[in-house]
């Protein structure tokens, strides 16, 4: 900066000096401001802004010393050096002068090269200060706007990627992030019949960069879900997407489940998550774990990618345990990880599980003491509650929020081959298409349920021919779900028609639902148990039917059945 751009402030009492500094200075190209006394010097500051001070100790109505105290509060974060101009050069003296405030001090008479010296040496230490100030100021700038960008991309974030009912009384969960995004999501929702799907993926790598990918996948498990998709279409569709959307160091380990009350089953499809823990209510134990069968999500699609799903039988009183790796690689003070048998030490020596959720949460953070997370943290706890999880309904889509309009006439046909069958789940399309011709105002979980009663009976009876009676053994059950994956991989052959016809009623609509597959058939008429006494896995499809329609009508063999449902 030129010196005929500074502005000096000289404070002396003595005329003579302030003649003398000011001849000096402005040969040096200062420009040069005059005060008598500390009054006048602290007014002059304040409303020229100096760029330094030539200070003398002693004057009168307020020294030095005092002027300088206060013009270095009212600088506020402005840099102004003041150089004492002093007659003494005792210790105490150039104490107190540092003391008050002081830069730099200078003795009388003064030497006309140090006194240059001294003032473009603390001028230079001021152009530093500024410097450093706006620089600071600019970073603290940008970090409030960044603070604020990253506040809005997580509320945003936080509602694009909702929990879905992870508050239900039947479910503990853990979403910890080690920064501001989790890499971890965990999602729930309600499925259409009742019942509830579950997710919980871990990203590759922390942060917003991992917690990106979380955006497509909730949207795609919470639409899917709503519209009664099963777990491995879900799963299938995701894969998908992130295979189109992720770059190829990327990918989801994810571990989905479904909790069905009117099989009374969990279906599990694992890639790349810890095993599963279940707890027994009736064992009391730990005694089975589900492992991983499958790559993560995001890294082989098409053929190569596999839907085969694991179908556990459940009882009342049953809880899940499904966490990320996050838990097991938490580490201590000491770099120690927490690792899988410390956790395993926790389910087998569990004598509440009650408790057991809260415990592990308690045993972590004394683990990690204190110490650095390292990695996102999810895990949850489900317990298996029949009447709840029959109670969970949740219409988002149009099957609930489709306004109503005038029962009208219509009728709507299918046929679907052995090719759609295998696979693909038509049973979402065909209520869909159902709930959008007419708008059923508050009948979506009692239409789900007749749609997939049917579908089911036609499908896994009447086209596969699976015998329920396998259910009634927990390795027969197991043995029961096998045979239909794998029969329903190899099906050639078979059929089933669909015919649907509505009516206007006085007070609503009747469906006339009719489903015609191309199986064997079934002994219809043997005498079944009421529905409010049958607790067990078989036997309760024709039960729900009869409950919620006004008439069932079996024919031919069984592989004709027609239901009349009315609606309000």
């Amino acid at each position: 900066m030129n010196s005929t751009d500074l502005t000096i402030l000289v404070a002396d009492d003595d005329l003579p000096n302030r003649f003398v500094l000011q001849t000096i200075l402005n040969k040096q190209g200062f420009r040069v401001l005059e005060a008598d006394d500390g009054l006048q010097a602290v007014e002059i500051f304040e409303n020229e802004k100096p760029d330094l001070i030539l200070m003398d100790i002693k004057m009168p109505n307020m020294d030095g010393y005092d002027a300088t105290r206060i013009i270095k509060e009212r600088s506020d974060e402005i840099f102004v050096p003041v150089i004492f101009l002093t007659a003494t050069s005792d210790n105490e003296g150039l104490a107190k002068c540092v003391e008050s405030g002081g830069d730099d001090f200078l003795t009388k008479p003064y030497n006309h090269v140090l006194l240059k010296a001294r003032i473009d040496a603390l001028l230079r230490i001021r152009d530093l200060y500024t410097t450093v100030q706006r620089q600071r100021n600019e970073l603290a700038s940008h970090q409030k706007r960044l603070d604020r960008e990253r506040e809005l991309a997580s509320k945003l974030f936080n509602n694009i990627v909702e929990t879905g009912s992870l508050d239900l009384p039947n479910i503990n969960s853990l979403l910890s992030p080690m920064s501001l995004f989790s890499g971890d999501i965990l999602l729930a929702a309600p499925k259409p019949s009742g019942g509830l799907h579950v997710l919980l993926g871990d990203f590759t790598g922390h942060g917003l960069a991992a917690a990106t990918g979380a955006l497509p996948v909730s949207s795609v498990f919470y639409g899917m879900t709503a519209k009664g998709f099963s777990v491995a279409e879900i799963i299938a569709e995701i894969n998908e997407k992130l295979i189109a959307i992720l770059p190829s160091d990327m990918f989801l380990a994810a571990c989905m489940i479904e909790m069905n009350p009117n099989s009374h089953t969990l279906s599990i499809w694992n890639g790349g998550i810890p095993p599963l823990h279940i707890y027994s209510a009736h064992k009391q134990d730990f005694s089975k774990e589900i492992k991983p069968r499958h790559l993560p999500l995001g890294i082989v699609g098409g053929k190569k990618f596999s839907r085969r799903i694991d179908v556990v039988e459940m009882h009342e009183g049953d809880r899940v345990f499904i966490h990320s790796d996050g838990v097991t690689e938490t580490i201590d003070p000491g770099g120690s990880m927490y690792g899988r048998e410390r956790l395993s030490k926790m389910f087998e020596n569990n004598i509440n599980p009650e408790n057991l959720f809260e415990e592990i949460v308690n045993n972590l953070k004394d683990f990690q003491a204190g110490g650095e997370q390292q990695d996102d943290v999810a895990m949850i706890e489900l317990q298996y509650q029949q009447e709840l999880l029959e109670s969970m309904v949740d219409f988002k889509t149009s099957l609930s929020s489709t306004v109503g309009h005038p029962p009208s006439s219509w009728s709507l046909s299918m046929e679907l081959g052995a090719d759609i069958i295998r696979h693909f789940d038509p049973l979402p399309l065909l209520i869909q298409s159902v709930s959008d011709l007419q708008g059923y105002r508050g009948q979506g979980q009692k239409l789900y349920t007749v749609f997939s009663e049917l579908f089911s009976n036609a499908l896994e009876h009447g086209i596969l021919e699976l015998n329920s009676d396998l259910k009634k053994t927990a390795d027969g059950f197991a043995r029961y779900y096998t045979e239909r994956q794998s029969k329903l991989g190899e099906l050639s052959t078979g059929n089933i028609k669909i015919d649907i016809k509505h009516s206007p009623t006085r007070k609503g609509g009747e469906l006339i639902i009719r489903f015609q597959d191309s199986g064997e058939g079934f002994d219809y008429r043997v005498a079944r148990t009421a529905l409010e006494d049958n607790i067990s896995h078989s036997g309760r499809g024709i039960q729900l039917l009869e409950s919620l329609c006004e008439k069932v009508k079996y024919s031919e063999k069984g592989n004709i059945v027609e239901a009349t449902y009315r609606w309000r």
